[in-house]
């Protein structure tokens, strides 16, 4: 539904109610306020992620939905049956964990005539995923009446207005030994034996989408304490897919150590560079050059490239997407284009509250 189409059913639904408060004139009804919490479970599972290990990979399944939800709502009944009601609500998700584990992952150098592995490296990151939104709930309310126990159903809309979904990526690598010699050539000026690279990386990013509208359907039982007062308790289903934006990466922290050795990362980049350089100086052989953000080993987020920190999600990927897989100018210091998914959030919830009737 689009945005035309959902402000043309909200008018409908306003002429609609109108006409019944025309009819109904001279019945109980006025203004209303409510506040609620509750929580919401998963309704609809679809693929969430992937859990992967040395052995295998599978699928999560699941939605975003569940968690604590908080909820206010300001309302008008025409009469005893029927009234409008506008709701905001705010979902905060609960946590969500997949992991990933790579063995014997080669890293190579780059660029040159031939490829060759430097080492082979073990690789774990557990991601964290987390969304929250604020909606609005603009809905039709239906009675049973007027008494001291009273079911209802509200029929409306949801309109995501805020959210995102936070995603914290904590990896670890360790390495084989770095070789002192490569294809047979010693590396000039680096002859310390049996250094393995270990490192950390604490990484965070926002995912966010496009504008969507959903539908939202709630039954429950109003039990009145006074004539102003009241409390309920309700079943709630929400039916909402939500097109993906794009994706940020805020922090990125890389600590690496190099065991057996006092060199820091870019000093063993440059001894091993300056190595190669004098081996790639023999004729016919051409091992290209080491460069640790090739092999995706950052410090800092000022050292990730663009590409690799901004998302942007389309439809289709062509020659014009700015993504290496299908376009050869591809460039690092722009965002990268990717496929987009639909995210699921639909879900079935339960929610308590009190009433204020005026």
């Amino acid at each position: 539904m689009n945005k035309q189409q959902f402000i043309l059913t909200i008018l409908f639904f306003c002429v609609s109610i109108l006409s019944i408060q025309a009819q109904d004139e001279g019945k109980k009804g006025g203004l209303f306020v409510r506040a609620n919490v509750g929580y919401a479970f998963e309704a609809v599972h679809t693929v969430q992620g992937v859990d992967q290990d040395r052995e295998q990979m599978s699928n999560i399944y699941g939605s975003t939905a569940p968690g604590l939800n908080f909820g206010a709502g300001l309302g008008y009944m025409f009469n005893d049956y029927v009234g409008l009601e506008l709701g905001v609500n705010y979902t905060m998700g609960a946590k969500k964990f997949s992991e990933v584990q790579a063995e014997n992952l080669p890293l190579g150098l780059e660029g040159g005539g031939s490829e060759f592995t430097l080492l082979d490296a073990y690789i774990f990151e557990r991601y964290t995923h987390q969304s929250t939104q604020l909606r609005l709930i603009p809905a039709v309310v239906i009675r049973g009446g007027n008494g001291k126990v009273v079911p209802y159903a509200k029929v409306g809309m949801v309109v995501p207005v805020m959210g995102k979904t936070k995603t914290t990526v904590d990896g670890s690598l360790t390495t084989t030994s770095i070789p002192t010699s490569i294809a047979g050539f010693p590396i000039p000026g680096f002859t310390t034996e049996g250094v393995s690279l270990v490192g950390t990386v604490d990484a965070e990013a926002e995912s966010f989408g496009q504008f969507s509208v959903g539908f939202d359907a709630t039954v429950g039982v109003d039990y009145q304490i006074s004539d102003k007062i009241s409390i309920f308790g309700e079943l709630n289903m929400t039916a909402l897919t939500i097109k993906s934006k794009e994706t940020k990466v805020l922090r990125y922290d890389g600590v690496y150590d190099l065991e057996g050795s006092p060199m820091s990362l870019s000093e063993l980049e440059n001894t091993i560079n300056t190595g190669i350089q004098a081996i790639n100086l023999i004729p016919g052989v051409d091992i290209g050059t080491l460069d640790f953000g090739n092999l995706g080993l950052y410090e800092n987020i000022s050292e990730v490239p663009v590409a690799e920190q901004h998302f942007i999600y389309v439809d289709q990927l062509n020659s014009m997407s700015n993504n290496p897989m299908f376009n050869s100018q591809f460039n690092e210091n722009l965002p990268e284009d990717q496929l987009a998914r639909r995210d699921n959030n639909s879900s079935i919830g339960i929610n308590v509250g009190v009433k204020f009737n005026f």
